[in-house]
């Protein structure tokens, strides 16, 4: 599979912009129509982001709008599979919050990078990581070549991966070494985990990145990239959040997880079409 990504990573270049995105967005739109689980999810999700009835035209839209930039992402994944962290450096047109990760980095207590399924998570990754390593904390897929491809596309981006499964571990002794994580928190978690507001709702979401951060003394700190129609993108960085150790450990660990969620809604509100929510983030709101 490797090979295969390889082989039409180098043919996608030959193929004209215009071509390539208008099918992506084609199949994006077919998606959208005839998957009725991605459309029924999405148009749940973006209706609590606009705070609009799901029958809304303009949830509606946002919701196909999602969809298609999902697709046209996966094209953009066979351009930046050839590119360097040095090449996609040159592309990033914009650089926001660039001072809060220098202070997050000079910390000195290595740190968690937190982001979503949102624009172009995998090159955010790799522009963290033009002058050290970042590991990646991954889901392990139930295809042994598609683990192996993705593996292989992180590691090109100098980003190693820890498997989601026994992540604890490996994410403790990374942040013992003073090095960096990262991981996506935008995923729900009913019932489990720490509850926090998102877009103003009650929403649950893993906590563990929060407990190793208290464990370590490690920060955090939320980021992403925002991909754009002419082949560029812009990074957004966020303050670090540290942890206070002498406050009540569940309630220190709510707090920033907290702040991490407010850190992903403004982070989304900037281009929320990117945000590629495909399950029920809120669950009461796939109900109504």
């Amino acid at each position: 599979m490797i090979t295969l990504v390889a082989i039409a990573a180098q043919a996608e270049r030959w193929v004209p912009r215009p071509v390539k995105f208008g099918l992506a967005r084609l199949f994006g739109m077919l998606v959208y129509w005839l998957v009725p689980r991605i459309r029924r999810n999405t148009t749940a999700n973006m209706s609590v982001v606009l705070n609009l009835p799901p029958t809304d035209p303009r949830v509606r839209s946002l919701a196909m709008r999602s969809v298609i930039s999902y697709a046209e992402m996966m094209v953009d994944f066979l351009r930046t599979y050839r590119m360097t962290p040095e090449e996609l450096l040159r592309y990033t047109v914009a650089i926001e919050g660039l001072h809060h990760l220098r202070a997050f980095k000079s910390m000195g207590r290595g740190g968690i990078m937190i982001t979503a399924h949102f624009g172009s998570w995998d090159c955010c990754g790799s522009l963290v990581s033009v002058d050290q390593p970042t590991y990646a904390v991954a889901e392990t897929f139930g295809s042994r070549s598609a683990t192996a491809l993705l593996d292989n596309v992180r590691a090109r981006k100098n980003l190693r991966t820890i498997q989601l499964g026994n992540a604890a571990r490996g994410i403790l002794r990374t942040l013992r070494r003073g090095e960096f994580v990262a991981l996506l928190a935008d995923r729900p978690t009913p019932g489990k985990g720490v509850q926090v507001m998102f877009f103003d709702r009650p929403v649950w979401v893993p906590e563990g990145a929060a407990v190793l951060a208290r464990h370590t003394g490690s920060p955090l700190l939320v980021g992403g990239m925002i991909r754009y129609a002419d082949g560029t993108y812009s990074a957004h960085g966020m303050a670090p959040i540290t942890i206070d150790k002498d406050r009540p450990a569940a309630e220190a660990v709510q707090e920033a997880m907290q702040q991490v969620m407010w850190d992903l809604e403004a982070l989304i509100r900037k281009a929320p079409a990117q945000w590629y929510m495909f399950r029920p983030m809120w669950p009461e709101a796939l109900e109504a």
